[in-house]
């Protein structure tokens, strides 16, 4: 062969494995695509916890409902012993300690229906039924007996309300609406008594007469 010949063989051989390096050290335009796309993707991290099915995911409606009822429960029981710690006699008297049994039945079967111990609805409860007791404890006598009255009729038309335009709407499971729907009624006769008692004025009374 010439030196000629050997010399283009040679050449030609060059020129081929630098077009083949070339090819192989670029990427294909679908690796390009899924690398930009990758790049471009949003990273939302790990899903969160999935809500319950009408609202968030430590929201209970029922319980929160019982646990409000129960402050109103635990107010209206804390507030017959007050009275009767105050002495106040008569029909007075007679409406403390219904209040005292009635709301404490009351009170179990609520808790029978499992209130939620968290509630911050309760609390708020609470607080404004420990408010109104501070506000009583400074008074004695027929003083006291007349604000007690009036306390109770204020009480429980604001529980009336409550379970009217929160507490009942709010309930889902059919258990807990016939409870919240019971105790609205027998919410309705303690505020009749204690407008009655209102109207009728008599703390003077003595603590063996009848309502």
């Amino acid at each position: 062969m010439k030196i000629l010949d050997l010399a283009k063989l040679l050449l030609l051989i060059c020129i081929v494995s630098l077009s083949a390096c070339r090819n192989d050290n670029m990427p294909s335009r679908g690796t390009e695509a899924t690398a930009s796309d990758a790049a471009a993707a949003p990273h939302d991290g790990p899903p969160g916890p999935v809500p319950r099915a009408g609202g968030a995911a430590s929201h209970d409606a029922d319980g929160d409902a019982l646990a409000v009822l129960n402050a109103i429960n635990d107010h209206e029981i804390a507030m017959g012993r007050q009275a009767l710690e105050k002495n106040v006699t008569g029909p007075v008297a007679d409406y403390a300690r219904r209040m005292i049994d009635e709301h404490g039945k009351n009170r179990q079967q609520t808790d029978a229906l499992h209130p939620d111990p968290d509630s911050a609805n309760a609390r708020a409860q609470m607080k404004k039924g420990q408010d109104v007791m501070q506000q009583l404890a400074t008074q004695n006598g027929q003083a006291y007996q007349r604000a007690y009255v009036q306390a109770m009729v204020a009480g429980h038309t604001d529980a009336l309300a409550a379970l009217d335009q929160t507490l009942i709407p709010a309930a889902t499971r059919p258990d807990v609406q016939a409870h919240l729907q019971q105790t609205r009624t027998r919410v309705a006769q303690h505020l009749d008594q204690a407008r009655a008692l209102a109207t009728a004025d008599t703390p003077a009374q003595d603590a063996g007469s009848t309502p």
